[in-house]
């Protein structure tokens, strides 16, 4: 049996869109003690995003037109107050399928929880 996409996203999605957005806030002005507070981790996962040390995917979200408006949107809801990132996991892992990030052939060893809700229906 196939293991969930969840995964990949939880270890290797997440840790690249919250580096993404931690720099974001680091630049807005944000210090790092602020932002470990609004994305809910550690000041020194901050210090490790800030350095380039997390985030394995960042390089290819930088370079999708579609990623970096997401993660704008991001930005703004987390500065804003509106959003924990950790609820965000499916939703970062489907704009990271629509942009190209990972590629169905990437997906298919696994199974996509909401692919399989999308059946059940």
């Amino acid at each position: 049996m196939a293991d969930l996409f969840c995964s990949k996203t939880i270890g290797e999605i997440l840790p690249s869109v919250r580096s993404l957005v931690a720099n974001r806030l680091l630049e807005a002005g944000l210090t790092q003690k602020e932002v470990s507070s609004k994305l809910g981790i550690t000041q020194p996962a901050i210090s490790q995003y800030k350095k380039g040390l997390r985030g394995s995917m960042v390089r290819d979200m930088a370079g999708s037109e579609t990623m970096l408006k997401y993660i704008d949107t991001l930005v703004k809801q987390t500065i804003e107050g509106k959003i924990d990132l950790n609820t965000k996991i499916c939703e970062m892992c489907k704009v990271t399928r629509e942009s190209g990030i990972i590629k169905l052939e990437e997906m298919d060893p696994f199974l996509c929880i909401l692919e399989i809700a999308k059946k059940a229906i």
